[in-house]
């Protein structure tokens, strides 16, 4: 027994003389030389020591070099302790793991190939597995694992910019940690980030039943250092941004992967997101000032992901839109990506967000679009709630905006995000349409100078498109203006519609009612004799052609041919309005206002079994009432119409402009009444002008280059009957697909030709007033003869009672002789008288015929 007890001292001694005399000079002297013969490293330490009594190893101040010389990694302490525990527990088992200080320089190298590659040994060709060896790894159990580190550098030369961040104050603890015990044992880490952010991770593990819970922490995490990773593929760069995350999680890998997080918390806060090139992307930017994600729950086994609620908080978007540019898009154009689909039979994952709340936010947008240009919607607040992915039914959505602190919008609805289908009631309230000026048509002179629209309707979508919108609304205060014009070429107050449905899939436009009142319509011809409503158009709007690469009509039949529309409009009410007409192309200026025009307009619409109705009454100048009645198809093809229109008691006065210009007289007085009766069909218009002249007096001659030269007083004596009425009717016609066809010039020719008919040939419109065929320009008398017979007495007595009805025609009666036969027949007569004088009984005989007199 004292042999063996002798024997067990020598050993030990032997091994503390080894521990001391031996191991310890290797340790500090051979280890640098071993390091570079192995992987030609330099490597130093200020003490390696190994304790013999209790199996622990303690390295101080190491310092290992890269390759280039410099530092690659260093650490203030390092130590192993091997517990005795090993003789008797499997594997093996430290009392103490511990690297405090650590400071590491990772470089990936412009290859590719990181710095600390070549430190691992080169892997040999694994051989078969035998499936009769045990198979178990070594097991590993540590009491005590701590690791800290000062700063962990990384550089990647590879990246475009030679990326480079850090990470400092890691430290890790943990205890009990082992690969053959399976009771979990607790861990904590914790680091900070570049930015001054901290990690923290803690919770149990056990390596041995393979499974793991704990709690993730991540307090303000600069996210700049990430955004500089990513900045060569980026357009826009990351001023500021700080995120918070908070969650439970566990994962098993004892069999299949499996992992949860419940209890999640994501926040961002003050992002601050601007375009790398401003000059390129000026005004282009977005902010936020926090970014909350609650209630996160993660499950792989059934691939789902929830989220209790979602918030953003004052969100800021600047932004802009030119021609097919848009800065938001370009901003956030991210590189192409594989897109390919997942071929595995893996079922999809699902999620589902309870809530999606958008808060005081605002959104800055300049477009090409609107005037003013800079449009600033503020606040904008919106919900989005019960989302799920795929989609299972349809999600309520609430929204609210103002824009430039005028016009608002308010929304609510639902919409299946799967399908694309919903409907949306909303209300729209004060916008001013001069906004969307920008809009109209080039070739439009004109812009909008104000107006108000006011609506509230339903819209239904199918597929993300409208389908079907539904609308009761009124614009209020409206005025077009023509560019340099002072006065609006049309306006009014307040313009209403009620039972407005638009179904665009079915190309269908209903509408109930629709209320106009205090319209304004200006028809005004200048002093060029160009009409305003002319100008509306650019003078070369009419020479564009269109491109030489295909005829018009053979675009046409390459166009798919869709439905036409149908259109109806049941009842439209016209109130208190007028249309104002002025001429200052006369060189007397004309105006004259026909207002108070009230009535309605019925059935309009392109069924082709349902005229459209008019009734409109309103008076000219406020005393010579005007009426508008009679049926009309505008949106048929042909179209057609059978309209009378009616003035009563015009003051003719007031035509003196016209009467002056194109007569050479003013009017001292009368009355007009005029009655319109038009009827178009197959294209082909047909019309009577009825015109009813009273009291009608010409004032004085006025000298005028655009006179007729017309026996004006003549005319109009011979048109004026006995009570000093005129009434006269001019019928029109015209083909309207004839190119040259202009109903005014129409109406003026056959007014014309009318009166020049009736100056050249006064008698026969005196003889058509009694109802003879006779010529009353000339009366015959027998030659030689002052005695009418019964067929001149009666041309007499007709041209006297059409003078009657004539009263303003004065006659001029002259006479004519035949010298030749006159003086033959009165030489006759003479002979004959003095034959009988003298007792003559005999017969006498003549053929003389005097010719008659003239009047």
């Amino acid at each position: 027994m004292r042999t063996v007890v002798r024997g067990i001292a020598l050993a030990y001694l032997m091994y503390l003389a080894l521990s001391f005399l031996v191991l310890l000079p290797v340790l500090n002297f051979v280890t640098p030389w071993l390091v570079h013969q192995q992987i030609q490293r330099t490597f130093s330490s200020e003490l390696i020591l190994f304790n013999p009594f209790s199996l622990t190893l303690h390295i101080r101040e190491a310092e290992l070099g890269d390759a280039d010389g410099s530092r690659l990694l260093a650490f203030d302490r390092a130590q192993l302790n091997l517990s005795l525990a090993t003789l008797w527990q499997p594997g093996l088992v430290f009392d103490v793991l511990a690297l405090e200080g650590l400071y590491l320089h990772l470089l990936r190298r412009p290859d590719g190939q990181f710095n600390i590659a070549d430190l691992a040994p080169a892997r040999e060709p694994a051989a078969a597995p035998d499936p009769e060896a045990d198979q178990d790894p070594l097991g590993i159990t540590v009491g005590k694992l701590r690791f800290s580190a000062h700063r962990i550098e990384f550089i990647d030369q590879q990246h475009p910019q030679d990326y480079q961040s850090y990470l400092e104050g890691l430290r890790l603890e943990a205890s009990g940690l082992s690969t053959v015990i399976e009771a979990g044992q607790a861990y904590h880490l914790v680091a900070s980030s570049e930015g001054g952010g901290e990690l923290e991770w803690r919770g149990d593990v056990s390596i041995a039943a393979g499974h793991s819970t704990g709690e993730l922490a991540l307090r303000n995490i600069d996210l700049r250092p990430l955004w500089r990773f990513a900045e060569p593929w980026l357009a826009f760069e990351l001023e500021r941004s700080t995120l918070e995350l908070e969650a439970h999680y566990h994962i098993d890998w004892s069999g299949a992967l499996r992992y949860g997080i419940d209890q999640g918390r994501l926040e961002l806060r003050d992002s601050v997101i601007s375009a790398a090139d401003t000059t390129g992307l000026p005004d282009t930017g977005v902010s936020l000032a926090s970014l909350q994600i609650e209630g996160i729950a993660v499950a792989s086994a059934g691939r789902t992901v929830t989220v209790d609620h979602v918030l953003a908080s004052e969100l800021e978007v600047a932004g802009w839109s030119e021609g097919s540019r848009v800065s938001l898009a370009e901003l956030f154009a991210m590189p192409a990506t594989d897109t390919r689909a997942d071929d595995s039979d893996t079922p999809p994952w699902q999620a589902r967000i309870d809530g999606i709340e958008l808060q005081d936010s605002q959104l800055r947008w300049r477009s090409e679009y609107t005037d003013p240009a800079l449009l600033t919607i503020s606040p904008v607040d919106a919900e989005l709630r019960d989302l799920h992915w795929p989609a299972q039914a349809e999600s309520p959505l609430t929204l609210s905006l103002r824009v430039n602190d005028q016009a608002s919008l308010g929304a609510t609805g639902k919409l299946h995000l799967g399908s694309g289908d919903g409907s949306v009631e909303f209300e729209l309230q004060a916008l001013p349409l001069a906004w969307l000026g920008p809009n109209l048509p080039p070739v439009l002179r004109a812009e909008i100078g104000s107006g108000l629209a006011d609506t509230a309707g339903t819209l239904t979508l199918r597929d993300f498109a409208p389908d079907r919108i539904e609308l009761d609304g009124a614009i209020t205060d409206f005025s077009m203006v023509l560019h340099g014009a002072d006065d609006a070429l049309t306006r009014w107050d307040h313009l209403s519609w009620h039972g407005l449905a638009l179904q665009l899939a079915q190309r269908r436009l209903e509408l109930a009612e629709l209320h106009l009142e205090g319209y304004e319509g200006r028809l005004h011809i200048l002093k060029d004799g160009s009409i305003n409503v002319q100008r509306l158009l650019e003078e070369d709007a009419a020479g564009r052609e269109h491109p030489a690469s295909e005829p018009a009509s053979a675009a046409v039949d390459a166009a798919p041919q869709e439905p036409a529309w149908h259109i109806a409009a049941p009842a439209i009410f016209v109130s208190d309005s007028q249309l104002d007409f002025e001429d200052e192309s006369l060189p007397i200026r004309f105006r004259s206002v026909i207002g108070g025009l009230n009535g309605t307009i019925t059935d309009l619409g392109t069924d082709p079994g349902q005229p459209m109705k008019i009734d409109l009454q309103g008076s000219v100048d406020g005393y010579a009432p005007v009426t508008l009645d009679g049926t009309a198809r505008p949106l048929q093809e042909p179209p057609a119409l059978d309209l009378e229109l009616n003035f009563r008691g015009v003051d003719m006065a007031r035509l003196t402009p016209y009467s002056a210009t194109y007569a050479g007289y003013e009017i001292e007085r009368g009355s007009l009444d005029l009655t319109l009766q038009y009827a178009l069909k197959d294209n082909r218009l047909q019309g009577d002008n009825e015109l009813l002249i009273k009291q009608l007096k010409l004032g004085e001659r006025v000298e005028s280059d655009r006179a007729l030269d017309l026996p004006l007083r003549l005319g109009i004596a011979l048109l004026t009957d006995s009570s000093g009425v005129i009434d006269v009717t001019v019928p029109v016609s015209g083909d309207i697909n004839n190119p040259e066809f202009n109903l005014g010039s129409v109406i003026t020719g056959a007014l014309v030709n009318l009166f020049t008919k009736m100056v050249t040939a006064p008698f026969r419109l005196l003889a058509g007033l009694v109802g003879s065929d006779e010529d009353l320009e000339t009366v015959d008398f027998a030659a030689g003869s002052t005695e009418l017979d019964n067929h001149g007495q009666q041309k007499l007595r007709d041209l006297a009672e059409a003078m009657q009805q004539r009263p303003a025609i004065k006659l001029v009666l002259t006479g004519q002789i035949d010298p030749d036969t006159d003086r033959r027949s009165l030489q006759q007569q003479r002979l004959q008288q003095e034959l009988l004088d003298e007792g003559w009984t005999g017969k006498i005989s003549t053929n003389a015929v005097r010719p008659g007199r003239k009047p």
